[in-house]
């Protein structure tokens, strides 16, 4: 659902208000994320007082540190490509696709469980950063072929992350699609989903065998070429991107809200 720019500008000084001076110092790009999240004061008020509760309680996890200018590890699990969004991947009705590739995800590399929350926030916030992910919710696309347990997968990953998202960030999950799922990951997937996901989220969760099976949905061009679009993601130009903002101030950003609530 589309939030209008009117329809923020008439909730924004209820929304204020309802914070109290939990909102003193905080932009209004960030408190606007709340409310596209949900335009409902008393809702937006509940999830930015739980966003910073969360926050205040994992200092080390989403703070100002949270730059590839500052963390060599973010940047180098940001450049295994875990998880990426190609820019313009949006399924038919605009939501931002974020594709995941477990199969990267080396933990025999030294990566820590909290290493790789903190690269996958980064990319988050970077989705949050287009309006787009607010109102139309972000689609998850993981190509599972290649995916190992012992090597790609640690449930303390899933435990500190949906923890985190699920009930605290600003974010909708429209769609999960698996793709390409060994046998194997089934069994990991349903005690994923037992322990983390809610409901509504695990309902989301769709497995398919071919890309073509989301031809309905968006344009399967829009995707990385290895899972089977034709798009192909210049991460180097995306970093440096990200880099130059980081140091010029133009990063819109999550980690600056100060968690006084």
């Amino acid at each position: 659902m589309t939030v209008t720019d009117q329809q923020l500008n008439e909730l924004l000084p209820a929304f204020k208000e309802s914070l109290g001076s939990t909102a003193d110092g905080i932009e209004d790009i960030h408190l606007q994320q709340f409310l596209r999240w949900k335009p409902n004061v008393q809702r937006a008020t509940e999830r930015f007082r739980a966003f910073c509760q969360w926050k205040k309680a994992n200092p080390s996890l989403f703070d100002d540190s949270l730059r590839l200018t500052k963390d060599d590890e973010l940047l180098r699990l940001i450049k295994s490509q875990v998880i990426v969004h190609p820019p313009g991947c949006t399924t038919n009705t605009g939501s931002p696709i974020l594709i995941g590739r477990l199969r990267n995800n080396d933990m025999k590399d030294g990566r820590t469980v909290e290493g790789v929350c903190r690269m996958m926030f980064y990319n988050i916030d970077r989705m949050l950063e287009m309006p787009e992910s607010c109102d139309e919710g972000i689609t998850i696309l993981h190509d599972l072929k290649g995916f190992s347990p012992s090597k790609n997968a640690d449930l303390g990953i899933p435990k500190l992350l949906f923890s985190a998202i699920f009930g605290h960030f600003p974010i909708r999950i429209k769609n999960i699609y698996l793709l390409n799922a060994p046998f194997v990951f089934y069994a990991f997937f349903k005690a994923l989903s037992t322990m983390f996901f809610p409901a509504k989220v695990k309902a989301r969760c769709v497995f398919i065998s071919k890309v073509d099976d989301l031809k309905d949905v968006m344009d399967t061009d829009l995707l990385l070429k290895d899972v089977g679009g034709k798009a192909e993601l210049d991460l180097d130009r995306w970093i440096e991107a990200n880099k130059k903002r980081e140091q010029d101030g133009s990063l819109v950003t999550m980690t600056s809200i100060d968690p006084r609530a």
